[in-house]
């Protein structure tokens, strides 16, 4: 019994703690409009103030003048979209954050699900066509420096005997241009990077070696603070952004080996969006982060960003096939 009302005691303490705080201000008007007035009568001004006005556990942005009146129907003085209500909005959407723990840990439990089903309903369709941009900006004493990477792929009747694919990566680095293309068809793999070779390979062992990762849920990692909403056209979104603290080691975990440097980097910022399509496949995921390396008592800064489409999820992929003419064959 006293576990009991101990219990009882502790959740009445934080349902009052949630009220006041959710609650701890009021929305004024006057002839010269809107102003947010705090509970000791103070009120901000010339900054962004999350508000859970409605007392839902999710809290809008708003922007308030030098004088403490809102913003509304406008473009802030730092650039930023604000409706005819005051709200933040970004790509179409009011964006929101968790205005207490309570609602963090029940909007996060709600992206997660949502992405891990679509995840998984979408990483075992027969076949997808993928287009994936990359984007990097690198930051050196003044100096910057880009590169871009364009990734095609397509691909039907993975682990099976009619498996085919293709994968076209298209990049330019520091002012130089080049084209990688490989596929598998026929029993036959062909690679055209700095030279063209073929070589027969069964569907089994051709599965062992695949060019490609399959390109499903690997944003998952970064799923923290979340926002999920509906766009106009029906499709749920996943907005996150995530905590830089010990990120690093997580990444490891998964991309060790293909980025063994990445403990010496340092991310301080990442923010995405996922598009989950009324029919419950991913058709867009997109990645903003920026970090900075440091070697040798020298630091570069790096941003990336990725935007990933899934063309008609769900639909028959069909694939036009490259001249197989002209490639030396090399034994397996």
């Amino acid at each position: 019994m006293k576990k009991i009302l101990r219990l009882l005691t502790v959740t009445s303490l934080l349902s009052i703690s949630m009220a006041s705080a959710a609650f701890a201000g009021t929305w004024k008007q006057n002839d010269h409009g809107w102003w947010w007035q705090e509970k000791d009568k103070t009120y901000p001004s010339s900054t962004w103030e999350w508000i859970d006005s409605d007392g839902d556990g999710m809290a809008e942005c708003y922007y308030f003048d030098e004088n403490g009146y809102l913003l509304t129907g406008t473009t802030t003085p730092d650039g930023y979209t604000v409706n005819e209500s005051g709200a933040w909005v970004d790509q179409g959407l009011v964006r929101q954050r968790a205005a207490n723990p309570f609602a963090a840990q029940a909007v996060n439990k709600k992206g997660h699900k949502l992405y891990e089903e679509a995840s998984q309903k979408t990483s075992v369709l027969p076949g997808l066509d993928v287009n994936t941009d990359l984007w990097m900006t690198f930051s050196y004493e003044g100096l910057e420096l880009s590169a871009s990477e364009h990734t095609q792929l397509k691909y039907h009747g993975l682990n099976t005997p009619n498996m085919e694919f293709l994968l076209v990566t298209t990049s330019s680095m520091f002012g130089l241009d080049m084209t990688e293309t490989s596929f598998y068809t026929g029993g036959c793999y062909y690679a055209d990077d700095y030279g063209k070779y073929k070589m027969y390979i069964g569907p089994q062992d051709m599965m062992q070696y695949l060019p490609f990762k399959e390109p499903i849920g690997e944003f998952g990692v970064f799923l923290d603070n979340l926002q999920v909403a509906e766009d106009e056209a029906g499709n749920k979104i996943i907005l996150y952004s995530a905590e830089t603290k010990d990120l690093d080691k997580e990444l490891n975990k998964l991309y060790g080996d293909e980025m063994p440097s990445l403990s010496e980097f340092q991310f301080s910022q990442i923010n995405g969006r996922i598009t989950v399509n009324s029919e419950g496949y991913i058709s867009n995921e997109t990645l903003s982060l920026s970090m900075s390396m440091t070697e040798e008592g020298e630091t570069m800064g790096v941003s990336m960003n990725i935007n990933q489409n899934y063309n008609n999820p769900g639909q028959t992929i069909s694939i036009e096939f490259p001249s197989t003419e002209g490639y030396e064959g090399i034994v397996y």
